[in-house]
């Protein structure tokens, strides 16, 4: 499986609305297509993400395509910043797919600030959350620690931890009208650990790991009287629905 940056079709920083419908297209348009042919002539799986154009308007997307062309898409929930002058929230939910080998679950970068979205993917099965993200220095008083972790790497490591799933976050380097973006892609295991990354920040890097996901399953019995699922008290939560949104003024 291969998982590319947010928006890797279009770019992140658009100057207008005409910019960003020019860049628009939809899942069966020639980006997707291009990348389900290479899925077919390589026998393999590609998560990325794109600039989409469907009848519900234009999204923030992250595909899943095989050797058999498009499996599913999610439309990205949590909009950040100015993807909200451009884009519709997600309308799809939190999907998770079949494959020969797992059970897959995508969210697209800010989604992994929100337990919530990882915790209901966890809760339909997947075993592997990719996260096509595109992670930025602006706005961050501190961009890295000491040993060179942002705050993505962290986030992935605690959404596998939750969860007791893999995680693969690929983000983006370089900048783009002012926007600075760090890198640092990661692949978490189930328990939390790193299996490869935290990926160089100004430079392009291929993260590569083998992950058995059938560990995802097993090692949500945390020990013989825990479950990481079912130790849950959903009759507790029943808050995180009613709480108003605050306001951000």
């Amino acid at each position: 499986m291969i998982v590319l940056p947010e928006l890797a079709s279009s770019g992140y920083a658009f100057a207008s609305e005409e910019e960003a419908s020019a860049s628009a297209e939809a899942v069966d348009g020639p980006t997707v297509t291009t990348w389900a042919e290479s899925c077919r002539q390589l026998g393999v799986f590609v998560v990325a993400g794109i600039c989409e154009q469907s009848a519900q308007g234009r999204f923030n997307s992250a595909v899943l395509v095989g050797p058999d062309g498009v499996i599913g898409v999610y439309r990205k929930n949590h909009l950040f910043y100015d993807e909200q002058s451009y884009f519709r929230s997600g309308d799809l939910g939190f999907p998770v797919f079949e494959l020969p080998f797992g059970k897959v679950g995508m969210l697209v970068c800010y989604d992994l600030w929100f337990p919530e979205a990882a915790r209901v993917l966890a809760l339909n099965g997947a075993d592997i959350i990719c996260v096509p993200t595109n992670w930025v220095a602006n706005f961050r008083r501190r961009v890295a620690d000491e040993r060179g972790w942002i705050m993505g790497n962290y986030a992935a490591v605690a959404v596998a931890t939750q969860n007791q799933v893999f995680v693969a976050a690929a983000d983006r380097i370089g900048s783009e009208r002012q926007i600075q973006f760090i890198g640092s892609s990661c692949i978490v295991g189930p328990e939390g650990w790193l299996l490869a990354g935290p990926g160089p920040r100004a430079d392009e890097a291929l993260l590569l790991a083998e992950l058995d996901l059938r560990q995802a399953d097993s090692r949500k019995q945390r020990t013989p009287r825990n479950h990481t699922l079912g130790d849950r008290r959903p009759e507790l939560y029943g808050e995180l629905g009613q709480v108003s949104r605050p306001n951000p003024g």
